[in-house]
């Protein structure tokens, strides 16, 4: 008797349910890993230039300083074009203005995560150094910027210094750079050693800040001045008076710090 194959029906066997839930499961493990290293390199990416960007410009400030006896510009703005040739330098990637750099240096969602009043200063366009900011003596050719000097002409920080009493001539600043300048000098009431209040180091006080980074991670101190607790709080990045580059939380005097002691001690 003669057969044929032909005849013989072929089985084949499929992707059961489960194995179909599985394998997209295993997909979708997969595509989340990628996706968040993804962000997470953009974020670094971000933060990278940023930082160059800053330590840029702490240079530029640091030869100002050396060509007019030791004095800061009123706003950053006014190292364009001597100093600084290169407008994108005042404009951070992270910032989320449109255009970047047009608005205010501190954004709303910040200030709402970190309940700080004193922040509010730069919610006034007199605090901006971008073509909305209303300073006098601020370069108009640098039309975007998005860092907060904290060196400025700016007025209304009158009342800001917590410390032991002035000197009489010292009590009248009503600038942003007097009242640093007199941080400098004099320090204030969270920087003691043995109960001694002492000056804040010119590595440690910003001259510049860049507020736009504040969701990609958390750095710990302390919510303002007298306060004890310490928090994971939104991250800044700062190039300091003496020019170098650090990471601090929003209330730099109250971070947390190698071989300081805790903020309110």
């Amino acid at each position: 008797m003669q057969t044929s194959c032909q005849k013989c029906p072929v089985l084949r066997k499929g992707f059961t349910l489960i194995e179909l839930l599985i394998v997209i499961t295993i997909i979708g493990i997969l595509a989340s890993a990628l996706t968040a290293s993804v962000r997470a390199g953009f974020k670094n990416a971000r933060q990278a230039d940023c930082k160059a960007k800053l330590r840029q410009l702490g240079v530029a400030i640091t030869v100002h300083r050396s060509e007019h006896d030791d004095r800061v510009p009123d706003w950053i703005s006014n190292l364009y074009p001597e100093y600084v040739d290169d407008r994108s330098i005042y404009v951070c990637f992270a910032d989320e203005n449109s255009p970047k750099g047009s608005d205010s240096p501190v954004p709303a969602k910040y200030l709402a995560a970190i309940q700080d009043t004193q922040y509010n200063f730069y919610k006034s366009q007199a605090s901006w150094d971008n073509e909305r900011g209303s300073g006098a003596t601020r370069q108009k050719a640098v039309k975007l910027n998005s860092y907060c000097y904290e060196f400025s002409a700016a007025t209304g920080t009158a009342g800001w210094y917590k410390g032991q009493e002035l000197p009489e001539h010292e009590k009248s600043y009503n600038t942003m750079r007097d009242y640093k300048l007199i941080q400098m000098k004099y320090g204030g009431q969270e920087n003691r050693v043995d109960g001694v209040q002492v000056p804040y180091s010119a590595a440690q006080i910003p001259i510049i800040r860049c507020c736009h980074h504040w969701k990609d991670q958390r750095i710990l101190g302390t919510r303002g001045e007298g306060e004890t607790k310490l928090e994971r709080l939104p991250l800044i990045l700062n190039v300091a008076f003496a020019g170098n580059v650090f990471a601090s939380c929003p209330y730099w005097e109250g971070m947390a710090r190698l071989g300081s002691p805790r903020p309110g001690q």
